[in-house]
């Protein structure tokens, strides 16, 4: 089962995350730095109001799910959401009201915060309840949608906030498949018991994830206000790449396995989810060992594919330390972040939240003013490590601590040295960056992978492979 359940999940994402790539690379290259920026500027906005005030239900759901009460929780949660989006409806037009934005963008932050809404509320239940090829279906649809409507609206307006908008359609549209498989569950009663409890345990949620959410924006909103929209533009191009790489990858895992982990954990207790977890770990730390292999050894390359000219020489200097930022970004959302889960409170991931925009922000004032986009790459990786070491702290004392087969993460990570270093060697040699030595070192890449992949037996892949051959 967790072989095929992952596998739709990866391969969805990983098929969703390249037309995702696709997307920057086009939307950079119909687009100047400047009109890409401002689109970033509006959709940071859209996160952090997303993230106070319609993100918390669809995590509390998750960490209470309950079979035997599945219809009015879903229900419930429906509710919940829809509530929470005239929330969002309320602040939109009260910043505009008071002249902090004007209408038409804080209009379509408004929308891009309903889609994301729409679409990761039905996705969340869905995934809840184990249906991943809704999921799938939802994952590929929003990527088709956003490729398509953004490169559309790019050449017929250029404009940042008509490209937010084709952004946010794609969003609401993307959710169809989820929506119409969960659509009998989602039009159940609500349940005052089941709000109670909701809110119960969410409550801390909705001030975190606000937090979490400006904390993830807030150097990118620094950017557009000191260095310019231009300045964001490229710096939001590459990290954006960096994040759908390894958080494409590392979200997968997490909806997969981590379904999968609470419900063994409900079932049976945290001694149970053990092993899936430990599993997790050894998929995410392969995933970010020879992800930073790759993109360290081939950024060139990398860059020159991916974004238009006028982006190529700020994400080459930025490259390195964003792609440690978003290693640190995938352990602590989809690893680390999970234990509250586990916990049963919601708390911890609020300290952590704190940690990251205390840390972000102290960074930010003090290294982008000198330092600019660099100097913002730096900040961003601080706070993710500070809200790494509150979560594993945090756990630690609490008790529940998720597990760390630091052997094998190191054993990977040696493999992963050795391999770089190897195709370093024969990048040095004549003819090394020609296309002959290139194809070589991505291919010898790909082998190491694939065995490290095979000898960790991630996803449960390799002893499907081996029970059916048996068979």
């Amino acid at each position: 089962m967790i072989a095929r359940h992952s596998l739709i999940y990866v391969g969805s994402r990983g098929i969703a995350a390249a037309l995702n790539m696709a997307s920057v690379a086009v939307f950079t290259r119909l687009s100047p730095a400047q009109t890409y920026g401002s689109y970033l500027y509006l959709l940071s906005w859209a996160l952090v109001l997303y993230g106070a005030t319609c993100q918390w239900p669809k995590f509390s759901f998750f960490a209470l799910y309950d079979e035997g009460r599945a219809q009015a929780q879903i229900g419930t949660v429906v509710r919940i959401l829809a509530g929470s989006l005239l929330l969002a409806g309320l602040a939109a037009g009260l910043a505009a009201a008071l002249g902090l934005i004007a209408a038409p963008a804080a209009g379509a932050i408004l929308l891009l915060a309903v889609g994301f809404t729409l679409f990761e509320g039905s996705t969340e239940i869905a995934r809840t309840r184990l249906k991943a090829g809704a999921v799938a279906a939802s994952v590929l649809c929003r990527a088709v949608l956003m490729l398509g409507l953004g490169s559309a609206v790019l050449r017929a307006t250029g404009d940042p906030v008509d490209l937010a908008l084709a952004i946010a359609a794609s969003n609401a549209l993307g959710a169809l498949p989820a929506l119409i498989t969960m659509g009998p569950l989602m039009r159940g009663q609500g349940s005052r018991a089941e709000a109670r409890r909701l809110i119960a345990y969410g409550w801390p949620l909705v001030l975190s994830f606000g937090v979490a959410a400006l904390a993830q924006s807030l150097d990118r909103l620094i950017i557009a206000k000191t260095v310019g929209p231009a300045g964001l533009g490229a710096y939001g191009a590459i990290a954006d790449f960096l994040r759908q790489s390894f958080i494409v990858f590392g979200e997968a895992l997490a909806l997969s396995l981590m379904s999968i982990a609470k419900r063994e954990a409900r079932i049976d207790g945290m001694a149970a989810a053990s092993g899936v977890l430990c599993d997790a770990a050894r998929a995410m730390t392969a995933i970010a060992a020879f992800g930073a292999v790759f993109f360290l050894c081939f950024d060139d390359l990398v860059v020159a594919i991916l974004l238009g000219p006028g982006y190529r020489e700020e994400a080459r200097r930025l490259a390195p330390i964003l792609i440690l930022a978003s290693i640190l970004m995938m352990f602590r959302s989809y690893y680390f972040g999970q234990v509250i889960y586990f916990t049963r409170t919601s708390r911890l991931e609020a300290a952590a939240a704190f940690a990251t925009l205390i840390t972000v922000a102290f960074a930010s004032l003090l290294l982008i003013p000198p330092f600019g986009a660099f100097g913002a790459a730096v900040a961003f990786a601080a706070g993710q490590a500070a809200a790494c070491f509150v979560l594993v702290v945090g756990a630690e004392r609490a008790g529940t601590a998720m597990p760390l087969p630091l052997a094998d993460m190191a054993g990977i990570t040696v493999a992963a040295l050795a391999v770089g270093l190897a195709i370093s060697g024969i990048g040095l040699l004549p003819g090394g960056t020609q296309l002959p030595g290139i194809a070589l070192r991505l291919i010898l890449l790909g082998v190491a992978f694939l065995a490290v992949a095979w000898r960790i037996d991630m996803l449960g892949l390799a002893g499907a492979i081996r029970r059916r051959l048996a068979a």
